[in-house]
């Protein structure tokens, strides 16, 4: 499955803080973007980011320097079994 296809680059204004939102199937990435610097490394992310894992988006926002949270929440669109498997991916990617 082509992970392009399901990645959702935005970047939102809260707070005065800039905000860059990866969403990785169910799991949404809330990055911190201080500088401008933040906000294209983000963006080059954004175009190449193909067969990426949460490992993945993990160790390039760390080599970057780029705070995150992450947060899983339930889809709908997705099957009861999907969402399932997602959250049990999810959770051992925590642990």
């Amino acid at each position: 499955m082509n992970i392009k296809e399901k990645v959702v680059y935005k970047r939102l204004e809260l707070g005065g803080k800039r905000i860059g939102v990866v969403q990785y199937y169910n799991v949404l990435f809330i990055m911190e973007l201080l500088s401008e610097k933040d906000l294209w490394a983000l963006e080059q992310l954004n175009s190449v980011i193909v067969n990426m894992y949460m490992r993945d988006i993990h160790n390039w926002s760390e080599g970057h320097c780029i705070r995150y949270s992450t947060v899983f929440h339930y889809r709908k669109d997705y099957s009861l079994g999907a969402n399932v498997w997602n959250a049990y991916s999810y959770l051992r990617w925590r642990i």
